[in-house]
């Protein structure tokens, strides 16, 4: 017999006349279990039944218990709480009656169907005691085959509503037994199969409580309030809990605190949260239990009326978008977006409405106004009109999009639109929208904002200024007309702009540099220290900034050659400082404090480039100052923080950040020695961006093919660009993915291999620079061979004539790579013939930075060949 040493009751002698002759045919008592808890599973039982249960629900065949669960069929001997049955006892019901059994189980599982019938739905009772010798919290460790409630002294402990098979140890349910004898009573339902239940009592230590246990959870009253709860009841929590500490967070902002207290030590606790509101949580939970045990917990919830909203539905719409009378340029330009591209996607137009007086409830308001205010914090400042930050959420059916004026509410509907609606401006001439018929939505609540403040990403396809806009580019290297407007650099290397030779150089050599005892101004530089530089450069800046408000820096920059000046008092300041970037930041910063005066919210900016890269000892740039920093010696195969071959650059960066208040990059994303060839950088993108980022970069400049369409992977690496300089956090492979399969449609597949195909070329000794050459060791001619067949398969399964010319467009490098190394080949197989169609459809005149020059040497090498 199973458990025989339980019975404390039993004599010896009653004891072997049972296992002679069989328990339930002389015990006069439910068994008892004493040592408890032992960890050993309850076999021997009382047992009542069948009763019927009636049939399950039709419309929830496997949820809910079965219709006649509910009836107490033990009202007549004291009720369900108070069972306390002895063997022999009938149950009397209408229509029959069952009699109290005992059944001793051959297994840890006691299988009803054995115990007491094999029908179906029906229900049965099992009943036995537990002993205690103190009161002691424990896990009672439960298994039922189906739904079942459970009983512990008159408490119901337990209730699991649905089908299901029995596993053991299945439900850990946290008890308090009582000193001396506690009641256990089972109610197991029967919906088809087997039929059972298992039981034991665990004493509690850390590998159990810890994740297994489920002591609390958190429930929404039908009022919308939530509540926290300590799911078995007051007793259990004091028994089992010593403290915990809570606190609310929305799922939008895991970061921002809502709510925070500690548990009251009761049952249920209200959770502080605004239900007036429909709102999605998380609460977080670090509990301390009886033993020194400590857990931390998150639960999901939910708190207020859960009720939803339809944007649009069918091509129709009841909703307006609302702008202020008030409403930026860029904020106008925003609603005029919202209304095409939801046009686009659902079919519905939405007036714009100039608001005046209340705004209706269903309507997209564009722009932080009074309206704004009114609906969710009239205490609120109003973002600053250069904040980019945005938000976009909602109040009831009313959504609200703000952020600052120039560009923060614009950048909330372009984030509304891909979000939401899954708009994709992946080029300037392709734009993805997906078909919807409907949008509804419960809630609503995101913001951004800039991972950099200044973002230009410096490829030929990203100096439109629509697409710009859209992809939250606000960058340039001289100003443009852009929606929202853009943080423009004024030139660069602009020492001779500045001082053309030919206009000083004659009457005063001095200016220049003094180069082996000789003042010289061909590829030279300027006389740092000399009082006149300064005033003529002080003075033509100031013009510059007159005639030209609308930038935000303004370059006074080395020429794009060498040659420092050599005399003794620049020199005197550059073995001072152990670099060159000594008298150029010497100089800099006078000319930065003499223009504040004028242009308090102006930079000065300056290189660190070449022979200047190394940042100064002593003198640091001014507040106003803007260093910026270039990578152009740097490998990018492999990023900064894992390359020998960029420890130097990496070094002079944090040095850099170290003294300056901001750095602007000036990073390179191409080759520029042949712009159409194939470059494995993307791999270390991101990561470079982020260490441009916790170096505290203001801005970062992604030089790449800028004068013409063609470079390799251009509208790929210009989008990714985009994503990466607004949120360096952001999931590049899934924006790669986005884009393979939005842009390229089913030939996207084909065209993510080779993609794949050109990175795994890299290896930890692989090195490429800006001037990869066509016969470097990361190619191969078995490499060119399986990119044509990968590609040959993309343009195969096409969905149109224009994504087979988009697939040709990222298929041209391999054209030219198979060109350049195998110029014969290239020529008979019409591979060089199909490069010059593709470029002249699609205007590509750069194949390299050198233009034409590069361009005509290409071709008349390979017309050249018979």
């Amino acid at each position: 017999m199973g458990n025989s040493h339980v019975f404390e009751r039993t004599s010896c002698f009653t004891l072997a006349v049972m296992l002679l002759f069989g328990w339930a045919a002389f015990a006069g008592e439910a068994p008892v279990y004493a040592g408890q808890p032992s960890g050993e599973y309850l076999r021997d039982w009382l047992v009542c039944g069948p009763f019927p249960a009636g049939a399950s629900r039709p419309d929830a065949p496997t949820t809910g218990h079965l219709a006649g669960f509910e009836t107490d069929y033990l009202a007549g001997t004291g009720g369900e709480a108070g069972a306390q049955p002895s063997p022999g006892d009938v149950v009397d019901f209408d229509g029959g009656s069952a009699t109290w059994t005992a059944y001793e189980s051959p297994t840890d599982e006691v299988s009803l169907d054995d115990a007491v019938s094999t029908a179906l739905e029906v229900l049965a009772y099992a009943y036995c005691e537990i002993k205690s010798d103190e009161a002691r919290p424990c896990v009672m460790a439960v298994g039922t085959n189906d739904g079942c409630r459970i009983w512990l002294n008159g408490r119901r402990v337990s209730d699991y509503p649905a089908a299901r098979g029995l596993k053991l140890d299945q439900d850990l349910i946290p008890v308090v037994l009582q000193k001396g004898v506690n009641r256990l009573l089972f109610k197991v339902e029967e919906r088809g199969n087997a039929w059972g239940l298992a039981c034991r009592f665990l004493p509690v230590d850390a590998e159990l409580v810890k994740g297994r246990v489920r002591f609390f959870e958190v429930v929404t009253r039908v009022d919308g309030t939530p509540v926290f709860r300590f799911r078995h009841g007051a007793e259990a929590a004091r028994a089992f809990v010593e403290r915990a500490a809570l606190e609310a967070v929305s799922v939008f902002y895991p970061e921002k605190v809502l709510w925070a207290k500690k548990w009251n030590g009761k049952a249920e606790q209200v959770i502080g949260v605004d239900a007036s509101r429909y709102g999605e949580y998380i609460l977080r939970m670090h509990a301390a239990y009886k033993g020194g045990i400590e857990e931390a917990m998150a639960y999901h919830f939910t708190a207020g009326e859960r009720i939803e909203y339809a944007l649009f539905e069918d091509g129709a719409s009841d909703y307006v978008i609302a702008i202020d009378k008030g409403a930026s340029e860029s904020e106008r330009w925003a609603a005029n977006e919202l209304q095409h591209w939801l046009q686009e996607v659902g079919g519905a137009e939405l007036p714009i409405l100039e608001l005046e007086k209340q705004a209706p409830e269903k309507a997209i308001i564009v722009g932080y106004n009074k309206h704004t205010a009114r609906l969710f914090d009239k205490k609120a400042a109003a973002p600053a009109d250069g904040d980019e930050s945005f938000t976009y959420k909602n109040a009831g059916p009313t959504i609200a999009i703000w952020g600052g004026r120039d560009r923060g509410s614009m950048y909330g509907v372009m984030s509304f639109l891909e979000r939401e609606m899954g708009v994709r401006w992946y080029t300037p001439s392709v734009t993805v929208t997906p078909k919807k018929e409907r949008y509804r939505f419960t809630v609503l609540d995101h913001s951004e904002a800039a991972g950099i403040r200044v973002r230009n990403d410096f490829y030929h396809e990203a100096f439109e200024p629509i697409w710009a806009a859209r992809n939250r580019v606000n960058g340039a290297m001289n100003y443009r007309e852009q929606p929202g407007g853009v943080e423009g650099y004024w030139r660069v290397h602009t020492f001779y702009p500045f001082m053309p030779p030919e206009e000083f150089y004659d009457k005063n050599p001095e200016y220049y540099s003094l180069i082996d005892g000789e003042r010289i101004h061909e590829r030279a530089q300027l006389c740092l220290t000399n009082p006149h530089v300064l005033d003529i450069i002080t003075e033509r800046l100031l013009k510059v900034m007159r005639e030209h408000p609308e930038y935000l820096i303004y370059s006074v920059s080395q020429n794009d050659w060498r040659n420092p000046c050599q005399c003794e008092e620049c020199q005197a300041i550059a073995e001072r400082e152990g670099t060159e970037a000594g008298p150029v930041v010497w100089f800099v910063n006078q000319v930065a404090e003499r223009v504040e005066k004028e242009f308090p919210d102006k930079f000065v900016g300056t290189l660190a480039y070449q022979y200047t890269r190394k940042p100064p000892k002593t003198i640091k740039p001014r507040h106003n100052v803007v260093i910026r920093l270039c990578s152009i010696e740097c490998c990018f195969a492999h990023d900064f923080k894992s390359c020998p071959e960029n420890a130097e650059f990496l070094d002079d960066l944090q040095n850099w950040a170290k003294i300056a208040p901001h750095l602007y990059i000036w990073d390179y994303v191409v080759n520029f020695s042949h712009y159409i060839m194939p470059y494995p950088n993307f791999r270390v993108l991101q990561s470079n961006v982020q260490s441009f980022r916790d170096n505290h970069a203001i801005g970062i400049m992604e030089q790449a093919a800028y004068q013409s369409r063609g470079g390799e992977f251009a509208e790929l690496r210009a989008y990714v660009l985009a994503k990466l300089l607004w949120d360096p956090e952001c999931n590049v492979e899934e924006v790669i993915n986005d884009f393979m399969y939005g842009y390229y449609g089913r030939s996207g597949q084909f065209v993510r291999q080779y993609f794949d195909l050109l990175h795994n070329q890299l290896t930890p000794d692989t090195h490429i620079h800006l001037g990869l050459k066509p016969e470097d060791i990361l190619f191969s001619d078995e490499f060119v061979r399986q990119a044509e067949m990968i590609f040959d398969r993309a343009e195969g399964v096409a969905d149109s004539e224009a994504i087979r010319q988009r697939v040709e467009m990222a298929r041209l490098p391999i054209m030219y790579l198979k060109c350049k190394r195998q110029p014969i080949a290239a020529k008979r197989d019409g591979t060089y013939a199909r490069f010059c169609e593709i470029v002249e459809r699609e205007g590509v005149t750069y194949y390299a930075e050198r233009g034409a020059e590069h361009r005509l040497e290409f071709h008349a090498e390979m017309d050249g060949i018979e």
